[in-house]
């Protein structure tokens, strides 16, 4: 399937199917501007989802490389993922509180500008423990992420997939030519220590924008996002989004990551290939389906 989320610039790059490619003069109108609702609906997904993935991997990384490097301290550890410089207070699996600082740099051409702290309460695999989430002028894709997030753990399933509840208590983010969305939501994320994969269980994130559209993003429980090892795309699963106008229901945008465009059959391809079906409730004539680019996690 796909990559973790959309590519703002080429968001609707083109048309997949001869019925959704009409003529401008024959289409039907949807009632609503589809790429500003198409570009708000992915910047409400992608940013928070990957803020989540961020802290999520440096919980898990921080445990594993203690110990594989045999280490008991009271001092530091820092290691790197990638461009990331994670330092971690103390280099231990029993010492609590503790505290672990993603320092991103400084320098544009990333992803991230700035740091994050998370204050771990406990073990992250034991039900009950929690992560205060701290943004320290952490800036990506052009938006100041500020505000004090949490994670909360349920321990470990019966599969052996640490069960995690990530909650965004508020936030504000730039949509459509800079406009304000405020959101808020919740992920649950079940990351399995046997195989590694990491399934959104669940998310869902509430938004509005400038106009005081309302956005509900959702996910599907017969296709959940899910990344794999070797892999760092959501390759599986969709996300759908209701559009309300003036309290009405007036559309909808289902992100299909588990399209692919390869043409030799290959199915849940680890690459960029999506779709997005868009679907009105004003026009029930409307109905359409264009290709996106997903955003690869890194």
């Amino acid at each position: 399937m796909k990559k973790l989320l959309i590519s703002l610039a080429v968001l609707i790059v083109a048309c997949i199917s001869f019925s959704s490619c009409l003529k401008d003069a024959k289409a039907p109108d949807p009632g609503f501007d589809v790429n500003e609702v198409g570009v708000n609906s992915t910047i409400l997904l992608e940013v928070p989802m990957d803020v989540y993935l961020q802290a999520d991997r440096a919980i898990r990384f921080q445990f594993d490389s203690i110990i594989a490097k045999h280490l008991n301290s009271a001092d530091p550890f820092s290691f790197k993922i990638g461009y990331i410089n994670i330092t971690v207070s103390s280099a231990d699996t029993t010492t609590y509180p503790k505290t672990i600082v993603l320092d991103f740099g400084i320098d544009s051409k990333m992803l991230y500008q700035g740091r994050m702290s998370i204050l771990m309460s406990g073990n992250m695999r034991n039900n009950g423990s929690t992560c205060a989430l701290t943004y320290l002028t952490l800036t990506t894709l052009g938006n100041n992420i500020i505000g004090n997030d949490s994670i909360i753990s349920s321990g470990i399933n019966s599969s052996g997939s640490i069960v995690s509840h990530f909650k965004m208590h508020s936030g504000q983010l730039k949509g459509y030519n800079a406009g304000m969305l405020n959101f808020s939501g919740n992920v649950i994320g079940k990351y399995n220590l046997k195989t590694n994969a990491n399934v959104m269980d669940s998310i869902e994130v509430n938004g509005t924008d400038v106009n005081l559209n309302v956005y509900k993003l959702y996910s599907i429980s017969t296709a959940k996002l899910q990344i794999d090892r070797g892999c760092n795309f959501f390759k599986t699963g969709a996300i759908n989004t209701d559009l309300k106008i003036n309290n009405t229901l007036a559309g909808s945008l289902l992100f299909d990551y588990g399209y692919s465009s390869l043409q030799d059959g290959t199915v849940n391809a680890c690459d960029s290939d999506g779709v997005i079906y868009i679907t009105s409730k004003i026009n029930l004539n409307y109905i359409k389906q264009f290709e996106f680019i997903a955003k690869e996690f890194k």
